[in-house]
């Protein structure tokens, strides 16, 4: 078995459903306790310096002016990524936890936008498991895998800005894996859906 197949069918035992069993794995997985885990790192979060901290395994602590600290408990969001509250001066923002990763323990020297999770696992954020990626090698990634996804990046929902920019860049007439039917069939739509988005009968303010 190839380490590409030894992959997939580790995310399909993960799979097998969304929610439920993720949300419970999680549960179990995810420590709360203070002290550090063998190999774990800590850095300040851009912007929440002196607040927050992120760890190499996704753990996010919260640092009070007195000197204690407090881990956070991260929630899941409608797509099946972690996320976090962080509060600065009175306002509070949510922030995906593999983005703060991302950020803090991955080097970006091509300035890619999106953090794509390799082992196709949401919740998993150790930062082994995370790259930066751009939104084609993002959508071409889970394809690839053979993930079902979720939300805005659901293969039944409707295309997304980015899914259209995705779908110019790549489209190839008549190519094996890049035509209009191939198109159709990576993002479960019709083959009329591409065309429309190729022509600029839709999404026509996207460049």
């Amino acid at each position: 078995m190839t380490d590409k197949e030894k992959v997939k069918a580790r995310v399909e035992k993960l799979y097998w459903e969304k929610y439920l069993p993720t949300y419970l794995l999680f549960i179990i997985w995810y420590p709360f306790h203070l002290e550090d885990l063998e190999g774990e790192i800590w850095r300040w979060i851009k912007g929440y310096e002196n607040l927050y901290q992120i760890s190499n395994f996704g753990r996010t602590k919260r640092i009070y002016k007195n000197g204690k600290a407090k881990i956070l408990k991260p929630w899941i969001n409608r797509q099946g990524y972690l996320q976090v509250d962080l509060c600065k001066k009175g306002e509070s923002h949510h922030f995906p936890v593999h983005q703060l990763v991302a950020e803090a323990f991955i080097s970006n020297p091509e300035n890619k936008p999106e953090v794509n999770h390799k082992f196709g696992v949401k919740f998993d954020c150790y930062f082994e498991n995370l790259e930066w990626s751009t939104r084609a090698e993002n959508v071409q990634h889970s394809y690839e895998m053979g993930l079902n996804h979720s939300g805005e990046n659901s293969c039944k929902a409707k295309l997304t800005n980015e899914d259209a920019k995705y779908i110019r860049e790549v489209y190839v007439p008549n190519d094996s894996e890049f035509s209009a039917g191939a198109l159709a069939r990576k993002f479960n739509v019709s083959s009329s859906v591409i065309l429309d988005v190729i022509h600029r009968k839709s999404f026509k303010n996207v460049e």
